[in-house]
């Protein structure tokens, strides 16, 4: 199965406008076996990312990213692709409590919509002091 490696979160506020712009990037990697089969019978991935609450990380998402798929063209798979998600938030929507940090991490899933195969993996978690960044 393809791996994804090197997931980061990165996440930058903006205090008058108090919104988060939350990117996720990642490696995604494909075998020769795999590139063929998306080439040559034309079987794609979904890629899926979502934000998770680091306090609740069995809720619901805080954020869910439209998924992406690969190849994204037809017969153009290759074996290392670079993909990104971003989005700008209302910051009021990350915040969970009313005092303190709030961590977060991201999930990114990967699934041969062939077979139904799934890889998924974390970033490591982000604390932000959501409490401090209302405009004043």
């Amino acid at each position: 199965m393809a791996t994804i490696h090197t997931i980061e979160l990165n996440v930058t506020t903006d205090r008058r406008q108090e919104t988060a712009t939350i990117v996720v990037s990642c490696e995604v990697e494909f075998s020769e076996f795999e590139v063929n089969t998306m080439n040559q019978l034309g079987v794609r991935y979904n890629l899926k990312c979502q934000i998770q609450d680091l306090d609740m990380p069995y809720a619901d998402p805080v954020h869910r990213f439209d998924g992406q798929y690969l190849p994204r063209v037809s017969d153009g798979a290759i074996r290392h692709e670079h993909v990104m998600f971003e989005a700008v938030l209302a910051t009021r929507s990350l915040h969970v409590f009313v005092l303190g940090r709030d961590g977060m991490f991201a999930t990114v899933t990967l699934t041969n919509e062939e077979t139904g195969a799934e890889v998924t993996q974390r970033s490591k978690f982000v604390a932000l002091d959501l409490a401090n960044v209302d405009s004043d």
